[in-house]
């Protein structure tokens, strides 16, 4: 094999500046109370690519969209919505309605428990933001989405962790997520472990994951039966995600069956991957990319391309505000990752699809 030293050196020395210049997260970057949670990307104008929006928050509470083209993010970033996700409320991404374009929901959490959605247009989030539940991942429980009952609308989850660990869902509508919230699972996501949301199997219904980090790293599954999440829970994978590594869902080899990521971020900024066999995680984990996702910066997952396998984001957020991807091969994530967009998400800002724990 030829190797091009000259590009060596290069990497070389990028990598040991990056290094020097790896920010340690600042309280302000910090994801919401309660420990954080992880969101999916969304294609908010139903061209079969994902996009990436950001919310402000705060007291604005202002979310703008960059949508892919295929091989980058385009423009400044849109302004889709003009008060959503006001103050700390936790935001996610689904296509609520089922109508191919994917939408925005919001969870005010604490003791209010308020969930609005605003629905995409294909160029805006309408209106002002409806409420869909008005009692839905209470205090400090961790919201997440997914088509749990393979209607073709997205509907939303919530793991209270800790001792209790139960896991509550209500189904979507088209117009509302129904009743006060039914207990699909009672022992899932235990203590401080980091649940997500994929389809494991392939059968079209989302599914349940929990890694639980640490010195253990082991990675739990429970499938959906379209009214519940299965059995106690199985282990699908025994070293995967250590220590404090961000973990997410896609799939990333076209295969219909969601697999699992992880980035160790920091100075090494490791991609590794275990793809899904239907019943368990394959191997210990295979490097993917070996320099993606440096220090603080915000990772996430969605197919950015169409071509059917998802692929990784990150976020630099700050005053830089770039934002890089690297393209699933199937077998790995290609290159050195590329510049989509040169601003967005800036400062403190949360965007999706990201993992903020």
């Amino acid at each position: 094999m030829h190797i091009n030293r000259r590009l060596l050196a290069l990497a070389a020395v990028t990598a040991v500046t990056m290094t020097a210049q790896i920010p340690a997260i600042p309280a302000s970057a910090a994801p919401p109370a309660g420990g954080g949670f992880s969101g999916v990307a969304g294609d908010f104008n139903g061209d079969g690519r994902d996009d990436i929006v950001t919310f402000t928050r705060g007291p604005a509470a202002d979310v703008y969209v960059a949508l892919s083209t295929g091989s980058s993010f385009s423009g400044t970033g849109v302004k889709w919505h003009d008060f959503f996700a006001v103050g700390a409320e936790t935001p996610l991404v689904g296509d609520f309605n089922g109508d191919g374009k994917d939408d925005i929901a919001t969870f005010t959490r604490g003791a209010a428990a308020d969930v609005y959605v605003a629905l995409s247009t294909g160029s805006s989030f309408s209106g002002t933001g409806m409420k869909w539940h008005d009692f839905f991942a209470v205090g400090v429980e961790t919201p997440a989405v997914g088509d749990f009952n393979g209607d073709g609308k997205d509907d939303i989850v919530t793991f209270t962790r800790g001792a209790a660990a139960d896991v509550y869902v209500a189904l979507s509508t088209g117009s509302s997520f129904s009743g006060t919230g039914v207990k699909w699972h009672d022992f899932f996501a235990v203590g401080a472990e980091t649940p997500a949301v994929g389809d494991f199997n392939g059968d079209g219904k989302d599914d349940i994951v929990t890694f639980t980090r640490g010195a253990a790293a082991d990675v739990y599954v429970a499938l959906s039966t379209g009214s519940s999440f299965a059995g106690t829970g199985v282990k699908w994978h025994d070293y995967f995600a250590v220590g404090s590594e961000l973990a997410s869902v896609g799939d990333f080899n076209r295969d219909g069956r969601d697999d699992i990521v992880t980035f160790t971020r920091g100075a090494a900024a490791d991609v590794y991957v275990a793809l899904s066999r239907g019943s368990s995680f394959v191997g210990t984990g295979v490097r993917w990319h070996n320099f993606f996702a440096v220090g603080a910066e915000i990772p996430g997952t969605g197919d950015f391309t169409g071509d059917g396998r998802d692929d990784i984001v990150t976020f630099t957020r700050g005053a830089a505000a770039d934002v890089y991807v690297a393209r699933s091969t199937g077998r790995a994530f290609a290159g050195t990752g590329v510049k989509w967009h040169d601003f967005f998400a800036v400062g403190a800002e949360i965007p999706q699809p990201g993992i903020l724990w």
